[in-house]
């Protein structure tokens, strides 16, 4: 999936759409570590942030093994 076709704030349903089940993306965008915006009730993060957020767990991860 080409990342620059998503939109640039992220919801929930958009995270489930690159394979994350609801539950998944739910627990992202409750995590504190993950910057969230919070419009009312919504939680949305950049996808910019998104991703580096991502980059960042998988480096952590690298370094555990």
């Amino acid at each position: 999936m080409n990342k620059e076709l998503l939109p640039m704030m992220l919801s929930a349903n958009e995270i489930q759409t690159m394979g994350f089940t609801r539950t998944m993306a739910y627990s992202i965008l409750n995590r504190k570590d993950v910057p969230v915006v919070k419009i009312g009730n919504r939680k949305f993060i950049q996808r910019d942030k998104f991703f580096e957020w991502l980059d960042m767990r998988e480096r952590d991860e690298n370094k555990k093994a």
